[in-house]
């Protein structure tokens, strides 16, 4: 059982070997066979194509920008240009990516396909508290907004980009804010514990 926050000063962030932009990996975890999970957010700032994940399944948003296209994921490409937007897509597809009008700045969570039942949540919060369920591993990032957090007896005021990383903790996450916070709510749990 561990709560942790972590700050955009805490991230890893690392450039791509095509040049073609950043990401910054907030959180992960592996174990023997390699990536179970990690959460990151990508500056992109040319077309180019996906690096490929095999067996990983793959969630993606926009945070900033105009937005991008995705070809390889169907008969027509995806166009990801709605902030907070999900996007679901197996890691090993062949996909090129070409931006709308100029760089973004998206949101990606990577998990082993088979080892984790993973969901992904968009909220608006508000002053009116909420309460979710936790699960293995719950994950909350601030898309916008600041948030306070109550978690077991402890509070915790998070700003924007400001992530909680809550491993193996029981009971219910209380969520609230003072004005249409957004937050990205993430659950892993082993695949055999559902």
């Amino acid at each position: 059982m561990s709560i942790q926050i972590i700050t955009p000063q805490q991230w890893q962030t690392q450039r791509w070997q095509n040049g073609g932009g950043i990401t910054h990996q907030l959180c992960r975890k592996d174990d023997e066979q390699g990536l179970l999970w990690r959460v990151s957010v990508a500056e992109v700032a040319t077309d180019g194509p996906f690096s490929r994940f095999d067996n990983i399944d793959r969630v993606i948003m926009l945070l900033a920008g105009a937005g991008f296209s995705l070809m390889g994921v169907g008969d027509n490409p995806q166009l990801l240009a709605t902030p907070l937007a999900p996007f679901s897509f197996a890691g090993e597809t062949p996909i090129h990516c070409s931006l709308i009008n100029g760089a973004v700045r998206d949101f990606n969570l990577m998990t082993r396909r088979g080892a984790l039942t993973a969901s992904l949540e968009v909220l608006t919060l508000n002053s009116e508290a909420q309460l979710l369920p936790l699960g293995g591993q719950t994950i909350i990032f601030v898309a916008k907004g600041g948030v306070e957090a109550a978690v077991n007896g402890q509070r915790f005021t998070l700003d924007t980009e400001h992530s909680l990383l809550l491993s193996n903790e029981k009971g219910t996450l209380q969520l609230s804010a003072s004005n249409a916070a957004k937050v990205v709510f993430i659950r892993l749990d082993a695949a055999t514990e559902r």
